[in-house]
């Protein structure tokens, strides 16, 4: 039997060919005395919005910004974000936000493969546009002499004048590019359209609606395509957008206290920041303010479900999707089931279809496992500049689906009797690190440009919060092998973010092949498991008793002398201990001052294991907030000083 799912309930034509810009227009125009926008001390109401909005559209029209056209976005979180993302739309653009914390030459690179008419920015980062050379090693990828740079303050001065929905628009046209790595060492952009986003926006209204009562929390990174519900969807259902600060959206005290005093009633987590969000707060906390909950990006656990009921009466929905098919293709309600043993993805939502196929592209059986192919309204156009690899995932002409285009999705999954999927994992060779897709070949691609590199390959080990990413590199002849792990450790960092630096870099002699001559990628999993497990044991165990000892003999030194100055000996320690914590933590044999925390693999659970043990040894109160802020040793350990001495800020 022929295993498909398909959507029954799709909207209208009507609704599905209309455009963001004419959706929001209309929705404003209702209500422009409602809140729209809540960071920090700041709210904007929909009417301020609404002209903030018009006037940055205003501006990149009178800079040649036309439709079809991209513009680049490049603000940390915050009003000016959603301010530029929409006033992009209404220009007729489609809009790359770029993150602020990536590498300079990772940012310079997508913009000149996006090669956009535009860049909206702030004062304090518009030099990082100041000169966007060519690619040499990409030939349709030119340099952008033209490009323009506008910030706040430019757009400000222009008149906030909606202009009328072109002849021509059309909902197929681009509304967002989302940049995802790329097996080939060159990331790949989604080109999003504005059909696309409406339907998915319009299927979450319809399972879990919203309205001017309600209050959604934006905090997904730029980089995710989650980020464009945590907007479009509240500013259409006329509910209120709350903004995480800059830089806090792991920190699970500041996420916790806007939940309870800005009255979050909606909120997306990653599975691993639910799982650190639970962690991290008083197991009494309840959080009954919260309506719906959503959650994915990675296999979502029972054992979560069950743990997150038990704290809330909020509905927990596991969703799933590439950013190819814009958000999500599939939802399941975990249902409140003390017995729940799997959690599945779900089946198709509305405007969506499924089908389950062999290698062959035939529909497997019922209940066997195959490759899913996703199609519908919410399908991207395809890649930006990628025309080979659009045809290679983006499929046309097959005979399951003859007249529409599929996704194929490279996951596994098999469908039960109900017509809910079970993830099985991946058909090829990309990870998720921490909920972030990662291709391997581009950080073996990015690899292989280092000075004194022959070949390298990127390997995963691990699985779950554990999972992290191995390079195995072979030298160039004459290279002493000693120095590269070092070297290509700080190429990387110039060139990638910091959740694609291999935590383990080691030089081989030769990558070891199969019989057949390929690259035996398992021996290499192996290999890195091995090696981990031999860091972790070379780690010296602390001696408890010894510790016991010492605490007692600087107490009663404390008694003995209260007078003793020992900030010297303090500024000494605080630092060795830290290194100590760090390498019994991540398991390695050793940090250096200038390490950051998350290139060694540290992930969320890991923050939480640190600071709880330094917590513990040092006896000082510290927030969780510090080690985000802060990630290398030399920092982290210079705010434990000031911590220790003055106690924590607000």
């Amino acid at each position: 039997m022929t295993t498909v799912q398909a959507s029954a309930d799709r909207p209208s034509a009507d609704a599905a060919d209309h455009r963001l810009d004419v959706l929001l227009l209309e929705r404003w125009e209702r209500d422009p005395g409602l809140p729209a926008i809540v960071s920090g001390e700041t709210v904007l109401t929909v009417g301020e919005l609404r002209d903030r909005v018009l006037r940055t559209a205003a501006a990149l029209r009178a800079h040649g910004v036309r439709a079809g056209d991209r513009v680049v976005i490049h603000h940390e979180r915050s009003v000016e974000f959603v301010v530029a993302v929409l006033g992009a739309m209404f220009a007729g653009a489609a809009h790359a936000a770029l993150g602020v914390d990536d590498p300079p030459q990772r940012i310079l690179r997508a913009v000149q493969d996006c090669a956009p008419r535009a860049v909206l920015t702030n004062s304090a980062l518009r030099d990082r546009f100041s000169d966007v050379p060519g690619l040499p090693d990409v030939p349709d990828v030119q340099g952008l002499p033209d490009l323009v740079v506008l910030t706040d303050e430019q757009c400000a001065t222009y008149p906030p004048t909606p202009e009328p929905v072109r002849a021509d628009a059309s909902a197929d046209d681009p509304v967002a590019v989302i940049y995802t790595s790329g097996s080939t060492g060159r990331p790949k952009a989604s080109l999003i359209s504005h059909r696309a986003l409406v339907s998915r926006i319009t299927a979450l209204q319809t399972t879990h609606r919203m309205d001017e009562r309600d209050r959604m929390m934006h905090h997904t990174v730029c980089t995710f395509d989650m980020h464009l519900g945590e907007l479009y969807w509240p500013l259409l259902a006329g509910a209120t957008v709350v903004i995480a600060a800059p830089g806090r959206h792991r920190d699970a005290d500041h996420l916790a206290e806007l939940i309870r005093d800005r009255g979050i009633t909606t909120v997306y987590f990653g599975v691993s920041q639910l799982e650190l969000f639970l962690l991290t707060r008083d197991p009494a906390e309840r959080y009954d303010g919260l309506r719906q909950v959503l959650t994915g990006g990675e296999v979502l656990g029972a054992d979560l479900v069950r743990r997150f009921h038990s704290r809330s009466t909020a509905s927990l929905t596991n969703i799933y999707g590439p950013s190819e098919c814009t958000i999500y293709s599939t939802a399941w309600v975990c249902p409140r089931d003390p017995g729940l043993d799997t959690v599945l993805i779900g089946p198709a939502i509305q405007d969506t279809e499924l089908w389950i196929l062999d290698e062959n592209g035939t529909p497997v059986a019922d209940g066997e496992p195959g490759e899913l192919y996703i199609g519908g309204a919410g399908v991207a156009l395809g890649y930006l500049n990628r025309p080979e690899l659009t045809a290679e995932r983006f499929v046309t002409s097959l005979a399951v689906s003859p007249d529409g285009r599929l996704y194929r999705s490279g996951d596994l999954v098999r469908a039960r009797p109900d017509g809910a999927l079970e993830f099985l994992g991946r058909a090829d060779r990309q990870v998720k690190i921490r909920g972030i897709r990662i291709e391997p070949g581009e950080i073996e691609e990015t690899a292989k440009r280092c000075t004194g590199v022959r070949q390298a390959a990127v390997v995963a080990h691990g699985s779950g919060p554990e999972k992290r990413l191995a390079a195995f590199v072979v030298p160039e002849n004459g290279v002493a092998p000693d120095s590269l792990p070092s070297s290509v450790r700080e190429a990387l960092r110039t060139w990638l973010p910091p959740y694609m630096v291999p935590s383990a870099i080691e030089v081989t002699d030769e990558l070891p092949l199969t019989p057949n001559g390929k690259l035996d990628r398992r021996l290499l999993e192996t290999w890195a498991a091995k090696r981990s497990a031999e860091a972790a044991e070379s780690v010296p165990a602390r001696n408890m008793d010894a510790d016991a000892d010492a605490d007692a003999d600087a107490d009663a030194d404390a008694d003995a002398d209260t007078d003793t100055d020992t900030d010297t000996d303090m500024d000494l320690d605080v630092e060795s201990v830290v290194s100590e914590v760090w390498c019994e933590v991540l398991q390695v044999s050793a940090v250096g001052r200038d390490d950051d925390f998350f290139d060694l693999g540290g992930d969320s659970f890991k923050v939480l294991r640190v600071v709880e043990t330094l917590r513990e040894r040092l006896r000082a109160d510290i927030p969780l907030a510090a080690l985000l802020l802060e990630p290398t040793v030399a920092d982290f350990s210079e705010e434990l000083r000031r911590i220790m001495a003055h106690g924590p800020t607000d």
